[in-house]
């Protein structure tokens, strides 16, 4: 007779990242059940979303609780829709994971006699002189430890990620030898509230529809006219409207005269940027050396991070990094291991042309 090594909650998904983790966890001998969030009302990929996870359970015979955080979840909207507002760029799978997927679906899970909680995600966790991190997974291109980086320090002991030693490759592979229903089935690119991508006509369904303005270039000459701030970010070259000989990117939301800044490409290359609320699992001391991401899809570049009085830090790049978007997440890495996390505020911007 088999005897359970632990009662493990599971967020399901109702995708093939998830199924694996759990199928996993149950061949190790462990009593696990799958817990499903409903965050959307309405949405027909959140209802397909139910009916993959019911699948999946069914096919490897485990209890699925359904978790109703639709009240709960209106928060990241409105973080997500206020963000746009102040002129930021929001990172609300960053927030989501904080705190719901790791806070409110965790507490439900503990709850109902959890011993540990597991997620499809691709991370891993490491011990280093008897402290556990966060840290990145074996598959590089499918890493998320960057999205996972607000996790609280002493949440780590009670979470695993059976998919962190794992490529995405053999990921599909398992599900399919195992003839999980959602084998074949394609992982989700956009963010699950806006799954068409098209954030403007989120941002007017919510009444944020802005007022028209100026479009600039640095010296204040008219390029054209924009239909509202929050439909731009930093960094953004296609869909501004501008003609004309010279590429332009978004430099600057000018909220205070409502003027949307374009400049050239070298013009938004940054040697530092400052950030607020750190999320640390070490002691940061005055300050380290790192490796720093401003995005999750570039590549950790060197950084030296000082902690300034007010819990606030100063992040300088020697390489320079282009387009530093406030309101994005800095997260910084020794080696493989994530050592804190910061929103950013602001950023250094060098002098047009100057990319020394």
């Amino acid at each position: 007779m088999m005897v359970m090594e632990m009662k493990i909650g599971i967020a399901l998904s109702g995708g093939v990242d998830s199924a694996v983790a759990a199928a996993r966890l149950i061949r190790q001998g462990n009593d696990v059940i799958g817990y499903h969030m409903i965050v959307l009302e309405g949405n027909p990929l959140a209802n397909a979303a139910v009916d993959d996870a019911k699948a999946v359970a069914d096919h490897l015979g485990i209890e699925l609780k359904i978790v109703d955080l639709r009240e709960e979840f209106r928060r990241i909207l409105y973080y997500f829709a206020t963000s746009y507002m102040s002129g930021e760029t929001p990172n609300p799978c960053v927030v989501c994971n904080d705190s719901i997927k790791f806070g409110l679906l965790l507490e439900q899970m503990f709850s109902f006699g959890a011993e540990k909680i597991a997620t499809g995600h691709y991370a891993r966790l490491v011990s280093l002189d008897e402290k556990l991190f966060l840290a990145r997974a074996l598959d590089g291109a499918k890493d998320q430890s960057y999205f996972l980086s607000r996790i609280a320090k002493h949440k780590l002991h009670d979470i695993l990620f059976p998919l962190g030693e794992m490529t995405k490759e053999e990921v599909r592979q398992e599900a399919s030898g195992i003839d999980l229903p959602v084998h074949s089935k394609k992982d989700s690119q956009e963010i699950c509230f806006i799954p068409d991508g098209d954030y403007r006509s989120f941002l007017k369904s919510r009444g944020i529809d802005g007022k028209p303005g100026s479009i600039t270039d640095e010296n204040g000459n008219l390029l054209g006219r924009h239909t509202g701030l929050s439909g731009y970010t930093v960094g953004q070259r296609k869909g501004l409207g501008v003609s004309g000989g010279e590429r332009y990117y978004v430099k600057r939301l000018d909220l205070e005269r409502n003027r949307l800044v374009l400049a050239r490409r070298e013009s938004l290359i940054s040697e530092s940027l400052t950030a607020k609320d750190p999320n640390w699992y070490i002691d940061p001391g005055d300050g380290f050396e790192c490796l720093c991401m401003i995005r999750s899809s570039m590549r950790a570049v060197p950084a030296s991070v000082n902690v300034l009085a007010d819990n606030r830090l100063k992040v300088h790049f020697p390489e320079k990094v282009w387009a530093v978007a406030p309101g994005q997440l800095a997260v910084f890495y020794i080696e493989d291991r994530v050592v804190g996390s910061a929103f950013i505020e602001g950023n250094s911007v060098l002098e047009s042309g100057d990319d020394t």
